[in-house]
Parts: structure tokens; C-alpha cells; sequence
């Protein structure tokens, strides 16, 4: 059997989809296909201005904590010189040299198992506040807007979804009542002489 050619797929695809002049679509198929269509169109406009605004918003945040991260977190190799638990994780104490030779001491809470006298790697910021995760990367930037994307994209597209299929309810409910009332017209003439 003979592959049809590309028009001939496009000029099926364009009847699929309803761009025809079929006599035998109903009113009603007309209306939940001028719905869906007018939906679609609302969401083609309206969630990529909000997915922009949204995404870029939310990037000039990220890009603003990783460089403030980077100017004011320096990593500093400490020794832990206590370790107390806490209901969930532990709350360590550590000692270390700061770049101005003096000793500093701070406490931070890890999930990590931690034993007195071990050498961690850690990351202090601003009034020696201390944490095990150094300044903020672009990949989480960059993983925080493509979140912030889809999540205007669900968001902007599921109440438009849940019109359509509102409308596609109505218009089923209508469309079958339609079918038993000719089904039934059709039964009583065919049965009087």
C-alpha cells in the first residue's frame, strides 16, 4: 500500500481537527469545536506573556542570591569539637582559622553523622553564620526557572482545560439527546404506512 504524500497527511490533519465544510456536523459539533478552538488560542496567548513575566522574575531573583551568596560565603575547614543530638539531625560545634588568622568557633545542625575531632568542609556567611552548602549555583537558577515555567503552564492551562471539558460534557449530553430524538423520529416513520 502506497505511504500517503505530506499533503495529504496536512489536508487530513485539517479536516481532523475540524477546518472543514462537512454538511454533517451538527450545530453542536461546531460550538464544542469553536470552544476548544477559542480555549486554545486564550491559552497560545495568554501563558507564554505569563510563563516570561513569571520565569524572568524569578530568574533576576536567582542570579541576585547567587551573586550576594558568592560575595559574602567563604569556605572555611573546620574541626568539630562537639556534637549534640536533636530530635532530627545534630547540632555540631566547630572551631576554625579565619582568613585573618584568628580562631572562630560557630555551631550549625547536619543530617550527617558527625564524630568529635573529624575535618569538615564548611561554608560561613555573614556574623559567621555557618552552613555545609557553599554559595548558590546556576544550575539551581536555571532549574528554579524551568520549574517556575511549567508550574505557570499547569497552572495557566488546567482552568482552560477544565472549560473545555465543561463545554465537551455540555455538548456530549447534548449531542446524544439529539441522536434518541431523530433515532426515535426515524422508528416512528418507519413504521407508519
Amino acid at each position: 500500500m502506497k505511504q500517503p504524500d505530506a499533503r495529504t497527511r496536512a489536508d487530513r490533519l485539517r479536516r481532523r481537527c475540524g477546518f472543514d465544510g462537512n454538511g454533517l456536523r451538527r450545530r453542536v459539533d461546531r460550538i464544542q469545536w469553536r470552544a476548544g478552538l477559542l480555549l486554545l488560542l486564550l491559552f497560545l496567548v495568554i501563558a507564554p506573556i505569563a510563563c516570561a513575566h513569571v520565569v524572568w522574575s524569578v530568574h533576576t531573583a536567582g542570579v541576585r542570591a547567587e551573586r550576594s551568596e558568592a560575595a559574602t560565603r567563604h569556605r572555611v575547614d573546620a574541626t568539630v569539637v562537639g556534637v549534640t543530638p536533636l530530635e532530627s539531625g545534630r547540632e555540631v560545634n566547630v572551631i576554625w582559622t579565619g582568613a585573618d588568622g584568628a580562631p572562630h568557633t560557630g555551631r550549625y545542625t547536619s543530617w550527617r553523622a558527625t564524630a568529635i575531632g573529624e575535618h569538615r568542609v564548611l561554608w560561613t556567611g555573614p556574623h559567621h553564620s555557618l552552613g555545609e552548602m557553599g554559595p548558590r549555583k546556576h544550575a539551581r537558577t536555571v532549574g528554579d526557572d524551568v520549574s517556575a515555567g511549567v508550574a505557570v503552564l499547569a497552572v495557566t492551562g488546567l482552568p482552560l482545560l477544565t472549560v473545555y471539558l465543561m463545554v465537551r460534557l455540555g455538548c456530549d449530553r447534548r449531542r446524544y439527546r439529539q441522536w434518541d430524538e431523530e433515532w426515535a423520529d426515524f422508528d416512528r416513520r418507519s413504521r407508519s404506512p
